[in-house]
């Protein structure tokens, strides 16, 4: 509001462009996105938190719809105040249509991504614009090995003495295993709808896709690999952020995958925490009743990472 005073920043700060109110609020371990808010209300603040978005307001562009597991660039946008400032580089190991990199560039930070499937790295790409984000198109398995960057190296992607890039920030969502690949009972579920309009159900048929790894010990070594290597690729003392989510397995099993990934990559990371993201206005499904229970999984977990060595 116009003559209001405002907070003072402090020179001091060396992660963020937020002052130390926005910063207190950004540390409650849990934020609400995708209920039904009014389109009306005020605008996001930097560091609020807590966050309320319209579920209207998801899909900027039609072609997003066509990947079946994005995620919203407001949250992005929450993680990205908080942990660099504008003019930094942000990378997404798994960029899918570009959540991270369109959010990076609205929030004035500089972005890359990479995805295994040509499809979604055209809509990355189209989203963001060739000149304003560099989409790779590759297996993300790669992301440590210095050829991999020549393209990065060309369009000015900091380098360090190794040959390889260097970010303040990575922030990511991997796949959930092989959750797309199973039908959800009950209800007619979201990947049902998607089905029947002719929506993408999975990311893709290619095996070197690790939401098709059949072994679940197999798949969670190979996230974990990239998420070191990506992990290997920050300047020292930064951050990655990994969004993730335990799942049911179709026997009845409880999968923990977002408890996995923090113990193993947690090995060569540091663990700082996690914040919990609600998804409010997510379908629910009658899976259990009326005799077991079986909990509708309506958070995610965006687990904290730093680099310490």
């Amino acid at each position: 509001m116009a003559g209001e005073k405002q907070p003072r920043k402090r020179p001091s700060n060396q992660l963020n462009d937020l002052t130390g109110t926005e910063w207190i609020r950004f540390t409650k371990t849990w934020f609400e996105l995708g209920c039904d808010a009014d389109p009306e209300r005020e605008p996001i603040e930097p560091g609020r938190s807590w966050l309320i978005v319209d579920s209207r307001r998801y899909h900027r562009n039609r072609a997003t719809e066509l990947h079946p597991a994005r995620y919203p660039e407001e949250l992005v946008r929450e993680f990205l105040l908080f942990f660099t400032k504008e003019g930094e580089w942000v990378l997404d190991p798994f960029a899918g249509s570009g959540a991270t990199l369109v959010a990076a560039l609205e929030t004035g930070r500089n972005a890359v991504g990479i995805e295994l499937s040509e499809r979604y790295a055209t809509i990355a790409r189209k989203r963001t614009s060739e000149e304003a984000a560099l989409v790779l198109q590759g297996d993300a398995r790669r992301v440590g090995d210095m050829d991999f960057w020549s393209e990065g190296a060309a369009r000015g992607v900091p380098m360090g003495e190794d040959g390889r890039p260097r970010f303040e920030f990575v922030m990511t969502s991997p796949p959930y295993w092989d959750m797309l690949h199973h039908s959800r009972g009950g209800v007619e579920s979201t990947q049902k709808k998607r089905a029947r309009k002719g929506l993408d159900t999975a990311y893709s048929d290619d095996p070197s896709d690790l939401g098709n790894v059949a072994s679940y010990e197999e798949f969670v070594a190979a996230l974990c690999g990239v998420l070191a290597e990506a992990g290997g690729l920050l300047r020292e003392g930064r951050y990655m952020v990994v969004v993730a989510q335990n799942l049911r397995a179709p026997n009845g099993d409880v999968i923990t995958l977002a408890w996995d990934i923090q113990r193993e990559l947690g090995k060569v990371l540091q663990f700082q925490g996690e914040r919990i993201w609600c998804q409010n206005s997510k379908q629910l499904g009658i899976w259990g009743y009326p005799s077991v229970f079986v909990p509708n999984y309506h958070h995610h977990y965006c687990l904290i990472f730093r680099k310490t060595r």
